[in-house]
Order: C-alpha cells, then sequence, then structure tokens
C-alpha cells in the first residue's frame, strides 16, 4: 500500500514540533522587524512625504534648476584662495533625496549641484565602460550590453526614493542569511537525529523501505525550508510596506541601486528578487538535509552552512574569472544591489544569460543533484552498531 502522505505528514509533524524549530523561527522574524525598525529609529532612512511633489516628472533640466533654486551651496576657502564646495543647504525638503541621490551619481555634492540633463545622461550611458573594463567581458557580452543601452530611457521618470518596494529590494539580501540560519538550526538534524539517538535500526527495518523514507523526509524538510523563507520574506516586506507605503512601484530601480544596465521598475525587481529567493530557500533545505545525512552530526551541518556565509563574503578579483563569477552565484549573498552591477553571463549553446535568468536555473539544477545525492547516500548508509 501506498502510505508516502501518512509518511510525510508523520517527517513534517516531527520538524514543526521540535521546540528549537518554533523558537528559531520567533527570533529570526523578530530579528528582521528589528532590523526594518532599527533604520529608521537610527535615523539613516527618513521619510519624506514632501518628496511626492516631484513623483512622476522627468528628470530633466528643468527638474534640475529647481532642485538648484531649492538649494544653497555650502563653499569653504581653501589656503590657496579657491573655494570649494562641502555640501548644499536644501531649503524644500521635497528636493533634498534628489540632492542626495545626484551626490551619489556624480561622487560628491558639487558635482550634484552643477549636474544637468546631458551630464547625467552621460553618467548613466557610460554606466557599462568601467564594469567592461574591470570585469573582463567578452566582445559577445560587451555587444548584448550595449544592445541593451540603446534601449536605455532617458530622462529618467522620477520616483518616491523611499519606498516599501525599493527597501524591500535592498534588504532582501538580510532574508536569505536569516533563512539560512534558520533552515540550518531546524533541518540539520532531519537525517543525523536517527543516526546519533541509535533510533536508525528501528525505522529501517520497517516495511517502508529506505527509498520512501528518505522521499518522506526530503519532501518534510523542503516544506518546512520554504515555509520558513517565505515567512522571514513576508515579515520583511510587510515591515517595510507599513513604514514606507506601497506607492512608487513604477519607480525606476536606478533610484535604488544606482546606474545600471539593467534597466527595470523597482516593483518587476522586487518581484525577481523574491522568486529567486524562494528558490534559495528550496537549495538551502536541500543542502542542510544533504549534509545531516553525509556528516551525520548536526553541529557539523551548522558549521558548514555558516562557513558557507562566510566564504560568501569573500570577493576575489576579477581577473580570475571562473572564481569571481562562481562566488558571485554563492545563494547567501546572491540577491544584492551589487548583483545588478554584474554584467558577466553565462553562454549555453551559444545563448548569452544573464545573472538574474542563470542563477535560478543553476540553483534548480544543484537542488535535483543534492537531493538526488542525499537518497543515494541514505540507501547505502549502514547501521553501526
Amino acid at each position: 500500500m501506498n502510505n508516502m502522505g501518512t509518511l510525510y505528514r508523520i517527517e513534517l509533524r516531527k520538524i514543526l514540533c521540535r521546540r528549537i524549530t518554533v523558537v528559531v523561527m520567533i527570533i529570526v522574524s523578530l530579528l528582521m522587524i528589528a532590523m526594518n525598525i532599527g533604520e529608521y529609529v537610527a535615523g539613516s532612512k527618513v521619510i519624506n512625504k514632501a518628496e511626492q511633489a516631484l513623483e512622476g516628472r522627468a528628470v530633466n533640466d528643468e527638474l534640475l534648476d529647481e532642485m538648484r533654486a531649492a538649494t544653497d551651496p555650502k563653499n569653504v576657502t581653501m589656503e590657496d584662495g579657491t573655494r570649494m564646495m562641502i555640501g548644499v543647504s536644501v531649503n524644500d525638503p521635497a528636493y533634498q533625496p534628489l540632492v542626495d541621490y545626484l551626490a551619489t551619481i556624480g561622487g560628491n555634492y558639487d558635482k550634484a549641484y552643477h549636474m544637468t540633463e546631458s551630464e547625467l545622461e552621460k553618467r548613466f550611458r557610460g554606466v557599462i565602460s568601467e564594469p567592461m573594463r574591470e570585469q573582463y567581458l567578452t566582445a559577445a557580452e560587451q555587444d548584448y550590453w550595449y544592445e541593451k543601452l540603446t534601449d536605455f530611457s532617458m530622462p529618467l521618470t522620477y520616483g518616491k526614493i523611499q519606498n516599501g518596494w525599493g527597501d524591500a529590494v535592498c534588504i532582501v539580501y538580510v532574508v536569505a542569511i536569516l533563512s539560512m540560519i534558520s533552515i540550518a538550526a531546524t533541518l540539520s538534524g532531519v537525517f543525523s537525529d536517527e543516526m546519533q539517538l541509535r533510533t536508525d535500526a528501528l525505522i529501517f527495518s520497517s516495511r517502508n523501505g529506505k527509498r520512501r523514507l528518505a522521499s518522506a523526509k526530503l519532501l518534510a524538510g523542503i516544506t518546512v525550508g520554504m515555509l520558513e523563507t517565505l515567512l522571514i520574506l513576508l515579515v520583511c516586506v510587510a515591515t517595510q510596506f507599513t513604514i514606507s507605503g506601497i506607492n512608487g512601484g513604477d519607480t525606476s530601480v536606478q533610484f535604488f541601486v544606482g546606474p545600471t544596465a539593467m534597466d527595470m521598475s523597482i516593483r518587476r525587481a522586487f518581484w525577481i528578487f523574491a522568486g529567486i529567493m524562494m528558490i534559495i530557500g528550496l537549495l538551502l533545505s536541500i543542502f542542510a538535509m544533504c549534509l545531516s545525512q553525509i556528516c551525520r552530526n548536526s553541529v557539523a551541518v551548522i558549521s558548514v552552512m555558516m562557513g558557507l556565509w562566510l566564504i560568501s563574503m569573500l570577493t576575489p578579483p576579477y581577473s580570475w574569472r571562473l572564481v569571481s563569477q562562481a562566488c558571485g552565484y554563492l545563494p547567501v549573498t546572491f540577491l544584492g544591489s551589487w548583483t545588478f552591477s554584474d554584467y558577466r553571463m553565462v553562454s549555453i549553446f551559444g545563448h548569452l544569460f544573464t545573472i538574474f535568468e542563470a542563477a535560478p536555473v543553476l540553483y534548480v539544477f544543484l537542488s535535483l543533484l543534492l537531493g538526488l545525492l542525499t537518497g543515494v547516500s541514505y540507501r547505502r548508509y549502514q547501521v553501526t552498531k
């Protein structure tokens, strides 16, 4: 009789009823909320309602002239008699986010204050030049991005820089980190506990067989891991949208990640990030259970996954093309504003795929491979005395 459903429910209940599962899910959710709220309490992010007056306007010379009229430059006189701008005083708060953004784009407040429409367009049109040199792009990759730049729409349409869509996109990488911690803690014992508690002999002697047991454990672990990832993502999004509002989804992603040839609305960027985050949750879940079966020790599983987090922080030089590109695909820190500036592509049968197109396929393939490896290892495992 096919009792796969019963086995799945039993394994799912075993994971969910563990005290550590409940405790960890509560802790990571509270951490996500605290991090989001903390940015506003600390003053690193300020909601500017006056900014809404500029929403939907083109960032052209007319708007930039208005910005200059609403600001006063702060100059200092150097020892040699030259005057240098060290900042600007903004009289109309509606223009403050635009001034700060242009300072980021230009490099300082002097360039922000004197920015023109043509200079801003030149900055965005030339966004690919430096990365192409640094990232050692192939001729085919360069041609691809140059073609993309021809479709780049200027002038930019201004949108509220401080909004829930953008805030969520800029902090999704924290969701990945907390998800990995949660998954490592809750799924590290899916296979190893029965070995450490010496209940494996009893389990293997049942009529269900190792293949069916392994499948039930994997499915239950994937369910819990995906639920944990979804929970943390929903907590992140709910907090950000509650604080910053749900308007501004049509704003260009440029206002949140800086100049990038991957032009899209911030709403589309959010849904791409959310989808990839769920696939990352799938990969991390299967990876944790694979380690649980191979290492046969919960502490070892957590240690390896924490080590993966540390490795993901490494930034090998671009001259190490394969190593550097592989590190860029590590799932823990994949989702960040920096990914929009990674123009290295993957060539498959002569077709080029961007990092956002290739990563989900790679993660799904690795998930299938790790799931197969876990099942094979479980079936070959022999009970020790």
